[in-house]
């Protein structure tokens, strides 16, 4: 990964305290794709895949699709800043890859901002 792109998305993903997990990111955010399960309660997970196009630059606007292969016909589509993306995906990282974090699953569902979850 590039120097100089880590450099770029420092100051927008906590990069002087997470340096390389945003650098494990920046390299998922050029596959433009992830795959991962929603545990389910009481027991069980559904799985679902995210996809993403767009600029690699931090204040440009990514284009997402959620898909569920179980269920072809739920899916959503949004937009949102690269740079919310690659927080999300370290996240993720630092998860294991398993599910989303909670803040997307609140911002996808409920409109709350992720800045609500990371102060």
């Amino acid at each position: 990964m590039s120097a100089a792109l880590v450099a770029l998305f420092a100051p927008y993903c906590d990069g002087a305290n997470r340096a390389a997990v945003l650098e494990r990111a920046l390299q998922r955010l050029t596959a433009g794709s992830l795959r991962g399960a929603r545990p389910l309660q009481p027991s069980g997970a559904r799985p679902f895949e995210l996809r993403w196009s767009g600029e690699a630059s931090p204040l440009e606007i990514s284009h997402c699709t959620l898909s569920f292969p179980e269920q072809a016909e739920v899916s959503y589509s949004f937009e949102l800043p690269v740079h919310q993306l690659v927080l999300w995906l370290m996240d993720w990282i630092e998860a294991g890859g398993g599910d989303l974090p909670l803040s997307f699953w609140h911002w996808l569902l409920l409109g709350v901002s992720p800045e609500a979850h990371n102060p």
